[in-house]
């Protein structure tokens, strides 16, 4: 399908080439070239055969048809000539514009009736305001655009470090487990090797066995055939040696020898034993492996809507400290009154759960940290126990002792400034432990039911609580 010719082209092919304009009555030459009939026909322009010569090409020839003469004429009549536009009604160019009827006037427009009361201003005045809105539009744009660009390059060198991150971890996991791997066969090959030499020594200590027992049952046969003669013997015959002959082979003590040594013996009960934990170690390793995996230690933060009024919480929920001064907080049925503790945000119904925190304490201070069900008491004094639903250690400068019913002392030799919660729900059982250590410092057997949250408390000027990533 033939593209549309530019307004360039549609002039030169077009326009007369004598007048240099939209051909009027327009008429074309032999050979194609379109002019003015009142052009064309001018003897000064066509000579003596005016129907044969063209005054451009001056010889005849057959036109070239490039687009049908009816769609350039009224293109041209709608387009007018290059870089102008001009009235419809009156053929003029277009100098004004009215701003009441959103037209374009020409100079016979403007003083027309019409327009006679209209605000009505020249073409660059009427552009004007426009034009500074849309250079203030378009500065806007490409700063916005450089921002995105800033944006995106920014974002993307963070993604590109995570991605850098993730392919350094996937490198250091096959690295650990190609380590592990290479410990495990390391002891495999030793446990076999050692079994080799087992069955090598009880192969020959065998083979000895055998010989000795063979030898001894070998005179017992040539005892017994003998003995069997003497008892086929005549009477004068068998009398003369029978004595000497009961002597000779009367029965004597045959120590047995042992088949295997008691050396030989003992080491493979040892090595017996060693074999025999393997499944319970192996078993063991692959549940820790299993349990430390799918722990969930990430997310948790503090709900400011269950705080006490004498807890301050930072702004990221991820810290807090005590203060005297109990400040004036909305008051709700999740907030606590009585004691100064803090829920998490986020509750478990399910799965496995880590978290960790560590404290700064001021003089004679302490804090609380462990799990709590969600429709524990909260107004008032407080139980810490298993029976009120809470699952934590108090650690204080006077003592430190588990929430059990009743509470357990817990024999610390110092206050760990770091410990990780560690919430089993399905396996029924909290841990907490030294995270500096890695000790543990007690495990609560549970029952849970319905949601469990990190509970968290901490009392004195001066102290401060802060969850770690």
């Amino acid at each position: 399908m033939p593209s549309t010719p530019s307004l360039q082209i549609i002039h030169e092919e077009v326009d007369c080439p004598i007048c240099i304009g939209i051909p009027k009555d327009p008429v074309s030459a032999p050979c194609g070239h379109i002019f003015c009939r009142s052009c064309l026909t001018s003897p000064s322009t066509m000579g003596a055969h005016p129907s044969r010569l063209c005054p451009i090409c001056k010889e005849k020839r057959q036109p070239e048809v490039h687009q049908p003469w009816g769609w350039a004429t009224e293109n041209l009549k709608i387009l007018g000539p290059i870089g102008e536009t001009h009235c419809d009604e009156h053929g003029e160019k277009i100098y004004f514009f009215c701003e009441k009827d959103g037209e374009f006037l020409c100079v016979l427009c403007r003083e027309g009736s019409n327009h006679q009361a209209h605000a009505v201003v020249l073409l660059d005045e009427a552009t004007r305001p426009y034009r500074e809105r849309l250079r203030s539009r378009l500065e806007d744009l490409c700063l916005e655009k450089k921002e995105m660009e800033d944006m995106k390059s920014g974002e993307d060198q963070k993604l590109q470090v995570l991605l850098t991150q993730i392919e350094s971890k996937k490198q250091h996991v096959e690295e650990v487990f190609k380590q592990l791997q290479k410990v495990l066969q390391v002891q495999q090959h030793l446990l076999l090797d050692q079994l080799g030499e087992l069955e090598k020594e009880i192969r020959k200590e065998r083979t000895h066995y055998i010989a000795m027992i063979s030898e001894k049952i070998a005179q017992l046969g040539a005892h017994i055939k003998e003995l069997e003669g003497k008892c086929q013997q005549p009477a004068n015959e068998l009398l003369k040696d029978v004595r000497m002959t009961l002597n000779r082979y009367e029965k004597g003590t045959f120590i047995n020898p042992e088949p295997i040594s008691s050396g030989l013996v003992r080491r493979i009960r040892d090595l017996h034993q060693k074999i025999c934990v393997l499944p319970e170690m192996t078993g063991k390793f692959s549940e820790n492996l299993l349990l430390h995996l799918e722990t969930n230690t990430g997310g948790i933060t503090l709900d400011p809507q269950t705080a006490s009024g004498s807890l301050i919480i930072s702004e990221d929920r991820k810290s807090m400290r005590y203060t005297r001064k109990k400040q004036n907080l909305p008051e709700n049925p999740q907030r606590f009154d009585g004691f100064p503790a803090v829920l998490g945000s986020q509750g478990f119904s399910s799965g496995n759960h880590s978290w960790e925190i560590e404290v700064v304490l001021g003089d004679g201070g302490g804090y609380t940290v462990g799990v709590a069900q969600e429709d524990m008491e909260r107004k008032g004094e407080m139980g810490l126990s298993t029976e009120e639903g809470i699952w934590a250690v108090i650690f204080s400068s006077q003592q430190c002792w588990a929430s059990t019913t009743p509470g357990t002392d817990l024999p610390l030799c110092e206050i760990p400034q770091r410990v990780r919660v560690t919430l089993d729900y399905n396996g029924g059982h909290v841990t907490l432990s030294d995270a500096e250590t890695q000790t543990t410092i007690f495990t609560f057997p549970a029952s849970f039911s319905g949601k469990i949250f990190p509970f968290f408390a901490v009392w004195k000027k001066g102290s401060r609580l802060t969850l770690k990533p």
